[in-house]
Formats: C-alpha cells, sequence, structure tokens
C-alpha cells in the first residue's frame, strides 16, 4: 500500500511540475525581450569622428512596420516610416539619420529577413541599388546591458561584424526577430548606441 501510495504522490508531483514548467516556458515563450509600443522612447548617443549627440526616438508602431518620430538636439522631430518591404527584406541600413522619403533605410532596426540570415550564420549583404556593398556575419550572441523604466536590465543580443576587407562595421541587434533594434553600431566614421528606453 506504502509503495502504491507513494508513486500516486510522486506521479502527482511530476505532472505537477510538468504543467508548471509548460506554463513558464510558453510564458516565456510568449514574452517580448523588450516591451516596446506606441509612445516608447529610446535615446541613442550618436558618435562622430568630432561630435557626440543624443538622438531620441518616439515609437509610433512596431507592427506590422516600423514608424517612429525623432529628434537630436540639433534637428526637429523627423518622422520615419518603413515600407512592409523595408522591414520585412531591405538591404540599406544607415548608421546616421538622414532624409528617407521612401522608407528604404533601416534606422535603428535591421530588416526581419537579415535578422534570419544572421541568427543562421549565413552571410548577410547591404545593398546599394543592386550592388553588393558589404557583408555581415553573426559573431556570436552576447548579452549587453541597458537602461530600461530607470533600471539596467541585461538583454541577449546578435554581435554581428563585417566580413569584407574595406568594411569596418560592427553592430549588436536584438535576438528577438519582431523587433530587431539595433542596440549599438560602429563603423569607421563613428556609430550610435542605445542609453536609455522607457517602455
Amino acid at each position: 500500500m506504502k509503495t502504491l501510495s507513494l508513486s500516486k504522490t510522486i506521479a502527482v508531483s511530476l505532472g505537477a511540475l510538468i504543467v508548471l514548467l509548460a506554463v513558464v516556458f510558453t510564458l516565456k515563450a510568449e514574452t517580448p525581450i523588450l516591451n516596446l509600443k506606441g509612445g516608447s522612447k529610446l535615446v541613442y548617443s550618436m558618435q562622430s569622428a568630432s561630435v557626440t549627440s543624443d538622438a531620441t526616438v518616439i515609437l509610433n508602431t512596431l507592427a506590422p512596420t516600423v514608424s517612429f518620430k525623432w529628434k537630436t538636439s540639433e534637428t526637429v522631430y523627423g518622422k520615419v516610416i518603413f515600407s512592409n518591404e523595408s522591414f520585412n527584406s531591405g538591404r540599406m541600413i544607415s548608421s546616421k539619420l538622414i532624409e528617407d522619403q521612401k522608407g528604404d533605410y533601416g534606422f535603428f532596426w535591421i530588416s526581419k529577413v537579415m535578422f534570419t540570415e544572421l541568427s543562421a550564420g549565413k552571410t548577410s549583404f547591404n545593398l546599394n541599388g543592386n550592388e553588393k556593398t558589404e557583408g555581415v556575419v553573426k559573431a556570436g550572441v552576447e548579452q549587453m546591458e541597458v537602461r530600461v523604466n530607470g533600471a539596467m536590465k541585461s538583454i541577449d543580443v546578435i554581435h554581428a561584424k563585417t566580413v569584407t576587407p574595406g568594411g569596418g562595421v560592427d553592430f549588436y541587434v536584438l535576438n528577438d526577430v519582431n523587433n530587431p533594434l539595433i542596440i549599438k553600431m560602429t563603423t569607421t566614421a563613428g556609430g550610435f548606441s542605445l542609453t536609455e528606453i522607457t517602455e
């Protein structure tokens, strides 16, 4: 009798543990790394050879495409809207804020197809028209610290490095296919890094 009772107890305990783990993993899978939404504010430090300034990004939408407003101390708000094509499979990344009426450039976000290629370890090429200007490849998954809602948070990022001889691009993108946000980018001329997020 005692053996049967012990078996039942173990079976019930294991069943409860399996249910608990299933709930935890389901919640983890559905919880985004960063909970960005309309009104979320991101502050980037922009660096060039001689100047450092801040750029504030106010997110409007993240899905089905990215749109946001931005300002620096020298520039009034501009509005950027990625076309669906650019957000899904675009090949143009800008390391500085410029006017982009067509929504072709990936400002602060890379496209989902580039993210998928980097995740799989494939070389992902930036394009200028049909010309491959440089390629980047995954250099590993790392953790970075970012201030989120006033507290430091550790986030997983994909580290991507240039693989072409004349390159010099090094960037870190949030390890989230639905929000492939560039956390930090460095180039031979400067770059930018995310310093603070208000979700």
